[in-house]
């Protein structure tokens, strides 16, 4: 049987300062003896919206012997290719200045590519291989990709492939290590402060982690890019590689380890979960449009859930900085008014517009499959512990998932299976109430099974004794109005729904600009003016509204919100610390000396 020709890729420079490079695809005379399509995707996988690619790219044309003529554009991101029966050469320009981990960034130092940002497909043809060349680049930089390279010229066997395989091109610095028989390779891009040996280290213990839930890997070579710049954060899974950006600044602090490492072990997680094991919604890819999935809770939330897991296990963050994280986490997401609005399952199927395109009523309506997804698989956890007396954890349902199912999709029903299977209980009852529905958290779940306890703090909890004894300061601490003001001027950010400052009518945009007849200027006045009264009393504010003064009386309440701090319980039993032990790969964390009261 004849091998199905390739669509050959060269990428050429441009203007690296201008961020500018030119890509020429080669397509086979067999591609195209009736013609056909070429589009550019419109969002890659693993970062849920629409970006259109397609704005980043100009002069596409096609040779005509000597000539170039332009090619006919269908709509937004497709250009009509005409009938050929020799080879046909199309080249276009792309601009890339945008330093994130799902789009290009250009310049002289270096040059990421991030291939749906790139290539153009044949429709049709996404099963055609794709051979990615680069000429004319500066001859110190190298190349680092998880495409094998054969022939000076790196080998994808679809196109799917290709687009879960960005390049980075410079002088970057590498590393590598083995884990078993599989070799993982580090690329390490710009200055930053931090400790690569380090850095290094602590990756490879997230590796032999990961691995061990699963037995091992499913792939002979993995490639991390790392990227490092002032202010910049984010991760982007692929099957056999992951694109990492940290702050160049943050290592100065250990939790700027931390936030790296979960970092790694989050997207590296993604090798099996998403990646391999997924919602068939989730590939093969139509990267004209959404792919719309109610199981983003799964892929996303628990892995953020697990990536506290591994690196407990891998030993390279400790639980000091996990709890205080888990709190930090939870204290959000019960606060949050738009966990009453929406569930996870919605939550993920709306990403494509909500959850990527924030606005400023997003705090009340949405939540993040993310972040209550990681609460969820925690109680998940939980709940597994307890119902399997310590046996089985999330952990083991991962591991279960992969031995029944491995490379292939996976529904919400075999999730729910796999759960029944471990736990001995019914899945109905916690689908219904953390997933498709939108119960509160329960932290007793965590009291339960890991003898965990979520302590409630007040807000003016942090008050000094000599303020503590002071009424008129401690009043002032407890008064809230619902008015969340944005960092910088005193505008209106968010007004909480229910709240005195939504009854008396302020809203978002509003600049305050008097309370109680004084001046304010900035958030901290503002703030100081709406306490002043304390609990129980009144002030009125002097707002603008584009461009017209109104002015309302707001109601001075106790307030209501509350931040936590999870400790363990000094009456945790032998159970309760075995079943920590076992999902974490930590000894028992010595309780507290005081604590506070429990919820």
């Amino acid at each position: 049987m004849a091998k199905t020709a390739p669509i050959r890729a060269t990428l050429r420079p441009l203007d690296l300062a201008q961020h500018l490079f030119e890509v020429e695809l080669l397509f086979p005379a067999e591609a195209l003896a009736k013609g056909g399509a070429a589009a550019l995707p419109a969002w890659t996988p693993g970062s849920y919206l629409v970006r259109d690619y397609a704005r980043f790219v100009d002069r596409v044309r096609w040779v005509d012997g000597r000539q170039e003529r332009p090619l006919e554009k269908l709509d937004k991101q497709r250009w009509a290719l005409p009938a050929s029966r020799s080879d046909l050469t199309v080249r276009y320009r792309v601009y890339g200045n945008d330093l994130t981990v799902r789009t290009n960034h250009v310049d002289t130092t270096h040059a990421q590519i991030i291939p749906a940002a790139t290539f153009l497909y044949l429709e049709g043809q996404l099963d055609r291989p794709v051979t990615v060349r680069f000429e004319g680049f500066p001859p110190a930089w190298k190349v680092a990709s998880a495409l094998t390279l054969k022939q000076g010229a790196y080998q994808a066997q679809d196109f799917d492939t290709l687009v879960d395989s960005p390049f980075e091109l410079g002088v970057f610095r590498a590393r590598t290590f083995k884990v078993g028989g599989t070799t993982f390779q580090l690329a390490f891009t710009g200055a930053h402060n931090g400790d690569e040996a380090r850095i290094t280290e602590a990756t490879r213990k997230i590796v032999e982690a990961a691995g061990a839930i699963f037995g091992g890997f499913p792939f002979q070579r993995y490639l991390f890019l790392f990227t490092f710049a002032p202010g910049l954060r984010g991760g982007l899974e692929h099957r056999d590689c992951t694109s990492l950006i940290s702050d160049s600044h943050a290592f100065d602090r250990q939790e700027g380890y931390h936030a790296l490492h979960q970092l790694v072990a989050h997207e590296f997680f993604h090798a099996w979960n998403v990646k391999r094991l997924h919602d068939p919604a989730l590939g093969p890819f139509d990267y004209s449009r959404e792919n719309p999935t109610k199981m983003l809770w799964f892929h996303e939330g628990l892995t953020s859930y697990m990536e506290h897991v591994i690196v407990l296990r891998a030993g390279v963050v400790p639980w000091s900085h996990t709890a205080k994280e888990l709190a930090r986490c939870w204290s959000e997401q019960v606060q949050r008014p738009g966990r009453l609005e929406q569930s996870l399952e919605e939550s993920s199927w709306d990403t494509w517009i909500r959850l990527y395109k924030p606005h400023e009523f997003s705090p009340n309506s949405t939540i993040s499959y993310y972040d209550k997804g990681e609460l969820v698989g925690w109680l998940m956890d939980a709940a597994l512990r307890d119902g399997s007396r310590g046996r089985a954890g999330l952990a083991e349902l991962f591991a279960l998932l992969w031995a029944r199912h491995g490379e292939g999709g996976l529904t919400d029903a075999e999730v729910r299976a796999a759960f029944r299977d471990l736990s001995g209980q019914e899945p109905g009852f916690f689908w219904e109430a953390y997933i498709s529905g939108r119960a509160e958290l329960a932290a007793d779940q965590l009291r339960r099974s890991f003898g965990l306890l979520m302590e409630e703090q007040v807000p003016w909890q942090g008050l000094s004794p000599e303020e503590q004894r002071d009424p008129v300061t401690l009043q002032r601490a407890k008064a809230w109005t619902g008015l969340v003001l944005a960092a910088q001027g005193p505008v209106v950010q968010n007004v909480l729904p229910g709240s005195p400052a939504a009854e008396a009518g302020l809203s978002f945009g509003m600049e305050i600009l008097a309370v109680d007849g004084w001046r304010t200027k900035t958030p901290a006045e503002v703030q100081r003016g709406l306490a002043h009264p304390g609990p129980g009393g009144r002030v009125r504010v002097l707002a603008v509204d584009r461009g017209r003064l109104l002015e309302v009386d707001v109601a001075v309440v106790e307030n209501p919100e509350r931040s936590h701090r999870l400790v363990p319980d000094s009456g945790a039993t032998a159970t309760q610390q075995a079943a920590f032990k076992a999902s974490y790969g930590q000894p028992w964390p010595a309780p507290p000396r005081q604590r506070g009261k429990r919820p």
